[in-house]
């Protein structure tokens, strides 16, 4: 069998879907989670763990996305 090596451009394009399809989950876990009311979980770099309303994560995210386009 022959193998193919993939080009630059090809593994960037491929993990440009793969992040851009996390964002989307990320963004639509936050949203159902606004939605009920729920609060999300999340770590700091020291590893110290703590959590905040959906509805805060979401509004953080979004600004953080728009600051990025």
């Amino acid at each position: 069998m022959r193998q193919q090596i993939m080009s630059e451009k090809e593994r960037n394009e491929i993990l440009e879907k793969i992040t851009r399809g996390l964002q989307l989950a990320n963004e639509n876990m936050l949203r159902a989670k606004k939605a009920r009311g729920e609060k999300v979980v999340y770590a700091r770099p020291n590893g110290k763990i703590y959590t905040i309303k959906a509805s805060t994560a979401l509004k953080k995210y979004l600004a953080n996305k728009q600051a990025n386009s």
